[in-house]
Parts: structure tokens; sequence; C-alpha cells
């Protein structure tokens, strides 16, 4: 069984499959002057080809447009070939516009999710070739690095 983004994941709204990872996400709110401290310095819960879920200490209003650094360890390896030439995992962040789709409340926490509304075309790929190779070693049993 192949995984595909385009397919929906779960049955719900989503068009891409969502890959359960802690990254950290700093994220400011597209305003100027643009803010020096991040609005949400978090860790995400899950992360697509679309856009993620981020634990935060606050919730964001719906439509609050942002602008989001998600470090992404390994995420050059699925990239072409000029990224590779600056590989060094400290420094690999999938970075991207994005607007609040939703927020709750979820036990004491603060959960939103983000869609992506402008990414660089191949960080996405990266993104989404990161998500499918996870999904399908994991598919197979095998543990993934990412």
């Amino acid at each position: 069984m192949k995984f595909l983004f385009e397919q929906p994941a779960d049955n719900n709204k989503r068009r891409y499959l969502r890959l359960p990872r802690p990254y950290r996400v700093q994220a400011r709110e597209l305003v100027f002057p643009i803010a020096k401290d991040p609005l949400i310095d978090g860790e995400c819960t899950d992360i697509g080809k679309g856009g993620l879920c981020v634990e935060a200490v606050r919730p964001l209003p719906v439509g609050t447009r942002l602008h989001i650094n998600v470090h992404i360890p390994l995420l050059n390896k699925f990239s072409g070939a000029f990224f590779k030439v600056y590989e060094n995992d400290s420094e690999q962040f999938f970075q991207a516009v994005a607007d609040v789709a939703w927020s709750r409340d979820a036990g004491g926490r603060s959960l939103m999710g983000l869609r992506f509304i402008n990414a660089d075309e191949d960080l996405c790929k990266a993104l989404g070739k990161l998500v499918d190779d996870a999904f399908q070693n994991m598919q197979k049993g095998k543990k993934t690095p990412l």
C-alpha cells in the first residue's frame, strides 16, 4: 500500500497525510513592523505538505497570518542537489506563510492548525518526500530517524 499526499487522511478534510513529529516551530505575525520575538515558540504535534498542528502557550484567532520556521533535521536530504551542498542539521528549516485555520484549548494546552498558503516549491516537495518516506518506513516496521 502506497501513501499518497493527495488522498484524504482518515476520512477528514485534509488533502495530505500528517506525520506525527515534535519539530520546533517559531512563528511571527505577518504584520509590519515584524516583531523581533516570536509570537509562537513551541512544537508541532504533526506536519504534512499542507500544514501543521502546533501546541502553543496561547491560541491565536482564526485567520491570523504568520511567517513560520519549522526546524526539521534531515529535511535537506529530501531536497534537490542545490540544498544538499549546505547540509547542516542544525540549520535546516521549512519556512512558509501560514494562516491559523482553527484554534482550541485541549486540556490546558492550546492547539492550532496552521495551513500553509505560501512556501518555496522545492521545500514543499522535500517535506512531501520526507513524510512519504517516513510513512513507507513505518509501514515496513522500520524506525525512522526523522
